[in-house]
This record gives C-alpha cells, sequence and structure tokens, in this order.
C-alpha cells in the first residue's frame, strides 16, 4: 500500500436510504481484516484540540492543494448539521483567507464533518478521512472493530469481531470505546446527538428503546435527551 490507496477486498458500497454504506461482499468470518486505508486527507492535532479537529482538518485541506484534490474528487457523504453563529463567522473568515466560494466551503464543511476520524497511534494524534472506511455506519451492537497499524502510521485498519453474512452492514462503535456499549440506550444516545448529530438506529438501540420514549417523533427524542430531567 502506498499513501491514499485502499485495501478493501471483501466490502462494497451499498446504497441505503438517502446514502451509502459498506456491506460485506462475501461471507466474513471474526477477525478478517475488512479494510486497510490510508487517509486522503490528514492533520496532527495537540492536547486540548480535540473540538477543534474537524475545524483543524477543515483547514489543512484548504491550504493543501494535493488534499483538497483528493477530498473533491470523492463522493464523500455530507452531515446535515445545523450551523451555529460562530460556525458562520468561522467559514466566512476561511472563505476569505483561502478565496473560495462560501456555499461551496460550507458543503466542503459539512463533508469534513460527516466523515473525520479520530486517530491515535505511536504518539500521533489527529483527524483524518480515509473514504472507504467513512462508510461504515455507527452501531451500538458493532460487527467491527477499527484500529490502527502500527508497522504503517497513518493506516486504519476495520476488522471483523465476529462472524458477517454476505450483504450485511458493517458497523463499528463511534466512541471506540467499551465503556460507551455499557450505557443504556439513554445515555448512548445523549452523547451520539452531542458528538455526531444523529439517533442509532440499530437493532439494539430499537429493542432497548424505552417506552416513555418510544411514541416520540426524532425531535422530541433530540429534547428529551437535551432536557435536565431526562
Amino acid at each position: 500500500m502506498t499513501p491514499t490507496d485502499s485495501h478493501a477486498p471483501l466490502v462494497r458500497i451499498s446504497g441505503w436510504s438517502d446514502e451509502a454504506q459498506l456491506v460485506a461482499a462475501a461471507d466474513v468470518e471474526p477477525g478478517v481484516l475488512l479494510v486497510g486505508e490510508y487517509p486522503i486527507a490528514f492533520v496532527e492535532t495537540r492536547d486540548g484540540e480535540d473540538d477543534l479537529g474537524p475545524w483543524l482538518l477543515l483547514e489543512a485541506i484548504l491550504s493543501s492543494p494535493g488534499m483538497f484534490e483528493r477530498v473533491s474528487a470523492q463522493d464523500l457523504k455530507m452531515t446535515k448539521w445545523p450551523l451555529s453563529p460562530s460556525d458562520h463567522e468561522t467559514l466566512d473568515r476561511l472563505a476569505r483567507k483561502y478565496t473560495r466560494n462560501p456555499r461551496k466551503l460550507t458543503q466542503l464543511y459539512h463533508r469534513v464533518a460527516a466523515n473525520n476520524v479520530r486517530y491515535s497511534q505511536a504518539g500521533v494524534t489527529g483527524y483524518g478521512i480515509w473514504p472507504t472506511i467513512s462508510r461504515s455506519n455507527h452501531s451500538c451492537d458493532p460487527n467491527a472493530r477499527l484500529c490502527a497499524s502500527l508497522p504503517h502510521p497513518l493506516v486504519e485498519l476495520l476488522l471483523a469481531t465476529r462472524a458477517i453474512p454476505k450483504d450485511t452492514a458493517i458497523c463499528w462503535n463511534y466512541f471506540s470505546d467499551e465503556s460507551f456499549l455499557a450505557l443504556d440506550w439513554v445515555g448512548r444516545n445523549a452523547l451520539l446527538h452531542r458528538n455526531f448529530q444523529f439517533l442509532c438506529r440499530c437493532a439494539r438501540c430499537e429493542t432497548e428503546l424505552p417506552p416513555r420514549v418510544s411514541g416520540m417523533s426524532n425531535a422530541e427524542r433530540v429534547a428529551f435527551l437535551q432536557g435536565p430531567g431526562r
């Protein structure tokens, strides 16, 4: 593998709702490597910069013609996150600094926000975009896990954690933390919405849905999770 290459013989990208997701292209055994991939964009961060990770990655892409070209060439998914006044101010500043169309820059930010993954290995911490891995969705009952490759800096590996039948969606825990999976529906989805702006619809979450929120709309569930009495 060379930088920006992807090794993913056992997966394919399939249509799902209004986007695309990663699915198994064949029956997969536990422990099998599903994806090994270099990032198309990456920025190293320092202590205390986790909250700024996507913004630092966006500016790194804007300042690097090579990264900008690689990211622009990908059909990456986009968030639909609402932007705060401070978000708009930051985007306006970056549009002026790098002479970019504000509307297109906003679209680029939504792609960076939807596809960035935190990386930490051998003293290197940062945020990057691994385009094949970014198509794998979150699940609170994941069938895969993400890990780094010590011999190959910046390579992310997606490994099967159990048998995965052909055409099954490949999903991992976006927090990469077993303590997250130990939480109940409320705890997990409060964190997911705060960090990723979505509520999980995996089979586990549907099974564990509390009766008090089962009849709520998605917006009502979000309001409940953000409320002081949850």
